[in-house]
């Protein structure tokens, strides 16, 4: 399957921006995931559809030192996200590079 990769970045918390046109990442798959920080990040991509199902999905991991820097590959098919992706980091100085597409 042939797709185009593109980058999404964000400083704490907030919505992942693409580094090319600044606009908010939604509803595509996320290939690889690279996050600095101590603590929990949760990254979000969901959303409720007419029916009321959600649809989506939330990834969640745990960087435990300040030398922690995780580099997360995903499957092939990557983790699809419904909506505006958007990040929870421990704190203000954690970074999130995702890549998607």
């Amino acid at each position: 399957m042939a797709t185009t990769i593109r980058q999404g970045f964000v400083t704490g918390s907030g919505s992942v921006l693409d580094v090319a046109s600044s606009v908010a990442v939604a509803n595509t798959r996320i290939r690889n995931i690279n996050a600095s920080g101590v603590g929990t990040f949760l990254i979000t991509g969901t959303s409720t559809n007419q029916g009321g199902q959600i649809r989506g999905n939330n990834i969640k991991f745990v960087n435990t030192t300040a030398n922690d820097v995780n580099d997360i590959y995903l499957p092939d098919l990557g983790v699809l996200m419904v909506g505006e992706i958007k990040v929870s980091a421990p704190t203000s100085a954690s970074t999130v590079a995702i890549f998607y597409g």
